[in-house]
């Protein structure tokens, strides 16, 4: 079902129909452009077992985009496993004006390559590399996961709810801080045994969905109702497990109930991270030659971050819920209300909770 945005969306760059289907290696390769334009984009992407392929498809999107919109020729490079990574990079940056790279394992490459080649340009999306010629983008997926921690907070029948990641890595950690806070703003009880740990899983991968099913299949066990992922593709495991138990679930980086249709009745909404944007943008700007490097952090003001259209119905049907994520949002857009960006910032706003009497 499909309402009001919650929050402000800026333009939607991923193409619905490749954004998923199909992996690097079985893209069409982009046709010659019928014009002048000289500007070459090149991409390295992996399909390792730990990569966060979600990331990356949305990455692509953001290039489908730009093939259809300008003309520019484009190039991808798999890499199989992670020693790769820098011999793909050079090569691209031989090749091409602007390089893309997603996830903060690419960094260390990235800046080693960038310094290499200063006549070049990069992007980095979801890390952080710091030269001349790099535009690094990361996003604060801990106000999307906040409005999540107030559906799973509000809507628990158990007092108990979940959250599981895929690898521990900073932007996994991002989720897990803005859920509980979010969580502990409306159900202080759910919050505290998150805050403890009890409620908290991680899987290790981005791939491995049975891990995953299985991680749910014991959370809901020990009492959730409601589980959120920041896992990746192996995030499907998670609505395995909710429709095995009768259970719900919250996605992130991209609407999962459009992504799994077959699975939307047990998906109450989805973080939504426009990580395609950020490519499409940077292309245009290389185009124009308005490309700047720095860092650029994308939250809901910008519109980076915000709450997929197709909710649940049983989330569509609460106006009350929907009023108050609204208000969270403006808050957060606002700056009037800053959310935790690691779980250790939580003990001290929580501290020593356990205890209290």
């Amino acid at each position: 079902m499909r309402i009001r945005k919650i929050v402000p969306a800026l333009l939607a760059i991923a193409l619905a129909g490749s954004l998923y289907a199909c992996t690097a290696e079985d893209r069409p390769a982009p046709t010659e452009p019928s014009g002048t334009s000289k500007v070459r984009v090149g991409m390295s992407r992996d399909e390792w077992e730990l990569s966060d392929k979600v990331l990356e498809d949305a990455v692509l999107g953001g290039l489908d985009r730009v093939l259809a919109d300008f003309e520019v020729k484009s190039q991808v490079m798999v890499s199989k496993a992670s020693d790769q990574y820098e011999n793909n990079l050079d090569a691209l940056a031989k090749e091409n004006d602007l390089i893309i790279s997603a996830g903060l394992k690419m960094a260390p490459m990235v800046l080693r390559i960038a310094m290499e080649y200063p006549d070049r340009k990069f992007l980095i999306i979801d890390g952080s590399a710091e030269a001349p010629n790099v535009r690094s983008v990361e996003f604060r997926e801990n106000e999307g996961a906040y409005l999540m921690g107030i559906i799973a907070g509000s809507m628990t029948k158990t007092g108990r709810v979940g959250f599981i990641g895929g690898m521990e890595l900073p932007v996994t950690r991002r989720y897990e801080a803005g859920f509980i806070a979010g969580v502990m703003s409306v159900n202080e009880e759910a919050g505290n045994l998150l805050v403890e740990g009890t409620m908290i899983k991680y899987s290790g991968s981005f791939t491995d969905s049975s891990k995953v099913r299985s991680l749910a299949g014991d959370l809901y066990s020990q009492g959730a109702d409601i589980v959120m992922h920041a896992a990746g593709l192996s995030g499907e495991g998670l609505y395995e497990a909710a429709e095995d138990m009768g259970m719900l679930a919250l996605g992130s980086e991209r609407d999962e109930a459009a992504a799994y249709p077959e699975r939307a009745s047990v998906i109450l909404a989805s973080v939504v991270k426009d990580a395609g944007r950020y490519a499409y943008d940077s292309v245009k700007d290389v185009l124009e030659g308005s490309f700047t490097q720095g860092q650029v952090s994308s939250g809901i003001m910008e519109g980076g971050i915000r709450i997929s259209d197709t909710i649940h119905p049983g989330l569509a049907a609460d106006a009350d819920l929907l009023d108050l994520l609204e208000s969270a949002a403006s808050e957060i857009s606002e700056g009037t209300l800053a959310v935790p960006e690691d779980p250790d910032e939580l003990e001290a706003i929580y501290p020593e909770e356990e205890d209290q009497p």
